[in-house]
């Protein structure tokens, strides 16, 4: 009596919103080690923007808002491909999260484009030869930890104490350890060196090699996953039958 109470419930109720709370729990939160974090919208590039407003729209349904700077020209178009196709997905057979609108194609233009002109500007690829050292090492390491590091001068330098001190923010977020003194000191002096700044005498580390930060190990939950995938694929099979169900 309960499987054909469930299914019909499954098949004949209205569909819900899309959103991260699935069965009152914040996935967002739950799962902090992987969703990106939480974005005030007052600080996107072109707020008001048809772009920025798409993403707004469209890219929280299922996480938190994130920012163009996530990603670079390079890594936008594969990223927007895989989310176009999770998104169309969900939308036809709902799933988890709810049914889940998706943009047309104006939309999706002027979230292209806006993802484009304000992607992250990754810093130039070091030319062949000896491995980096001190400050170079220590920021490309840091800063390419859990993105592609960018090109100090793609920031005016006066946003770059702001813009670091809410990195060293996320880095528990995003399950990495606390950066030692010297590693901050020596990220800023990279920083500074790169809008022309000359290293301080006696204290720079330009040359020093410094211990880089080990990333954190992420526990293993082989339980959750478990009932993650049973719930995936179940949801799969039951859109898969009611495919079928309308071909017939």
């Amino acid at each position: 009596m309960e499987l054909p109470l469930l299914l019909a419930l499954a098949l004949f109720t209205l569909p819900a919103l899309a959103s991260h709370q699935w069965g009152g729990v914040d996935i967002c939160e739950v799962r902090r080690d992987i969703m990106p974090p939480r974005l005030d919208p007052a600080l996107l590039p072109e707020p008001a923007s048809p772009g920025a407003r798409a993403l707004q729209r469209y890219c929280t349904q299922c996480h938190y808002l994130t920012g163009p700077g996530r990603h670079t020209q390079a890594e936008w178009p594969d990223v927007l491909r895989r989310m176009e196709t999770l998104m169309s997905v969900s939308h036809f057979y709902r799933g988890l999260l709810g049914q889940v609108a998706i943009p047309n194609a104006d939309e999706q233009a002027a979230l292209s484009s806006y993802l484009d002109r304000n992607a992250l500007r990754p810093l130039p690829p070091r030319p062949t030869g000896p491995p980096a050292l001190g400050a170079e090492r220590a920021y490309r390491a840091v800063c390419g930890d859990c993105h592609a590091a960018p090109d100090p001068r793609a920031y005016p330098v006066a946003t770059w104490p702001d813009l670091l001190a809410r990195m060293d923010r996320h880095r528990k977020t995003m399950a990495r350890p606390p950066l030692s003194a010297a590693l901050r000191s020596a990220v800023g002096e990279f920083i500074g060196v790169a809008w022309g700044a000359q290293p301080v005498a006696g204290v720079s580390h330009q040359s020093v090699s410094l211990p880089l930060p080990a990333t954190a190990p992420i526990a293993a939950d082989p339980w959750g996953r478990l009932v993650s995938l049973a719930v995936f694929f179940g949801l799969a099979a039951l859109g898969l039958w009611r495919w079928q169900q309308k071909r017939d």
